[in-house]
């Protein structure tokens, strides 16, 4: 149970710090988001009226009326761009430039704009309610960019505390993790300690604290060596596997070439180890892949009909049960041939320790 809170705690500070990170010092510091390239639609409106004004004097001067069109789409539906149009026309004329308000409401009659609905006069009833125009943006006083500026540095700075303090609240909860880890060892009953005491043929355990001629739960165990070399193009080791008592034979265990590299003896990147039990009807296998036959899914499928795919690594374990006995198997040492391709295809030297003991009833 340790384990897995300190995995789930690790994972926690993780996602933590990333977050922390990206949200803050990312997105709001380093690469905060910068629009680029947008639509017409989505600029502000003295934008938009500066764009109306150049449409209607190109307009002016080409007359192209399929041109101006497909330009004028491009701010919005057509109520929008009349009422657009009509502000530009009654700011000309406000500002006294007639020409450009002569210009926009010409260019407006052709496409079929109106803008009466829209625009006021000077003649127009005292009741009449003009439509409200958006006034332009308020112009930026000349220290707000400092005051931008430290802002930013604020916002960084609070980032960077945030990040600090998550990561000091997870090494404190990990260390009073650990501690608490440490009490519970403390106040645990230690187990009896199983020293192996060596004989002729096997190996029994006893426990230390019971007397010397007093053998507690003892199991047979037996080490086989199983040794592949390139070039042994029959390989095919097998081991006796015998009863401690003297009552003869148990079974075999061994190991074997399962799968060679486009049929060539000389390339093996598989190997079988085997176990059989005389109390079992079957022979318990598993098939130890390269790399390269491991990642293959194809020939990872075909050699699992034979037994259970494991990648080989240097120091890994493996087991095979049978009804009586179990066999606990060790790469001791993994070696490729690295002068064919596929890389790491052709195993140019596998070791694996066997060790096999009779499974208590």
């Amino acid at each position: 149970m340790g384990d897995n809170n300190r995995t789930l705690l690790y994972v926690a500070l993780a996602f933590l710090v990333g977050l922390l990170v990206g949200w803050f010092v990312l997105g709001w510091w380093l690469a905060p988001v910068e629009y680029t390239n947008a639509y017409l639609q989505d600029v502000r409106s003295e934008q938009q009226k500066i764009y109306l004004t150049a449409s209607a004097e190109a307009y002016d001067l080409t007359r192209d009326r399929n041109a101006l069109t497909a330009r004028l789409q491009t701010l919005g539906d057509q109520e929008y761009v009349a009422q657009l149009a009509a502000e530009v026309a009654q700011s000309a004329e406000d500002a006294g430039d007639l020409v450009g308000a002569d210009r926009m409401k010409s260019m407006a009659a052709d496409v079929g704009l109106d803008l009466s609905a829209y625009q006021v006069s000077g003649g127009a009833d005292p009741g009449e309610v003009p439509t409200p125009v958006e006034d332009a943006p308020p112009s930026k006083p000349p220290g707000d960019d400092a005051s931008d500026n430290l802002w930013a540095i604020c916002r960084a700075g609070l980032g960077l505390g945030i990040i600090l303090a998550g990561i000091a609240l997870a090494l404190w909860l990990l260390t009073r993790h650990r501690s608490g880890d440490d009490e519970e060892d403390e106040d645990s009953v230690p187990e009896p300690v199983i020293e192996p005491l060596e004989s002729q043929d096997e190996e029994v355990y006893v426990e230390a604290s019971a007397p010397p001629d007093v053998i507690v739960d003892a199991v047979a165990v037996q080490d086989f060596i199983a040794t592949f070399r390139l070039g042994d193009l029959s390989y095919d080791e097998s081991f006796d596997i015998d009863d401690s008592h003297g009552s003869g034979y148990l079974g075999e265990c061994g190991m074997t070439m399962s799968e060679l590299v486009n049929g060539d003896p000389n390339r093996v990147t598989a190997l079988e180890v085997w176990l059989f039990d005389k109390s079992d009807i079957r022979t318990v296998t598993k098939v130890l892949m390269s790399d390269f036959a491991y990642g293959n899914p194809a020939l990872r499928e075909k050699l699992s009909s034979r037994g259970e795919a494991v990648l080989l690594q240097p120091g890994m374990g493996f087991v095979l049960d049978a009804q009586t006995l179990r066999l606990e198997g060790t790469v001791m040492d993994l070696e490729y041939d690295e002068s064919e391709a596929p890389a790491r295809s052709t195993i140019r030297q596998l070791i694996v320790n066997l060790r096999v003991h009779q499974q208590q009833a």
